[in-house]
């Protein structure tokens, strides 16, 4: 799977895996409804994220994925300027090592660096530098 592109196999197994842990848990614990903040993304395929959103809570009577579109209506901007005034990490890449590899493949075919995991955040500023713990 480590060679499938962005959007491809890859993602549906991961958001498949990840939702179904997700969904167990809001089981277990009497929540009603689940969600993923993954869909606002320009980068996701909202229809693959919902997807598998639904397909996970499906086996659990009363439990309801909410896939609400936060794209629409300025949501993405609003996210922008909600992220920018708290000063949130800003990941350039999905989260999993196979997109952090192709992202800086990318990056680096166009003659820009690698990703500094840790570095980068929503500003108006300079980027933030975190230290990364190494223990």
């Amino acid at each position: 799977m480590e060679h499938e592109p962005e959007r491809g196999i890859r993602c549906t197994m991961c958001f498949d895996m990840r939702f179904e842990r997700t969904a167990l848990y809001a089981h277990e614990h009497g929540f009603k409804v689940m969600t993923s903040c993954l869909g606002i993304s320009r980068w996701k395929d909202m229809k693959q994220i919902n997807d598998c959103g639904h397909r996970a809570a499906k086996p659990y009577e009363g439990l309801t994925y909410w896939d609400y579109n936060w794209r629409k209506g300025g949501g993405s901007a609003r996210m922008i300027e909600i992220s920018k005034r708290e000063n949130f990490y800003q990941q350039e890449y999905c989260g999993c090592v196979y997109s952090l590899r192709d992202t800086n493949k990318h990056r680096l075919a166009q003659g820009r660096e690698k990703i500094e995991l840790g570095v980068m955040y929503y500003s108006n500023e300079e980027p933030a530098h975190v230290s990364e713990n190494k223990d």
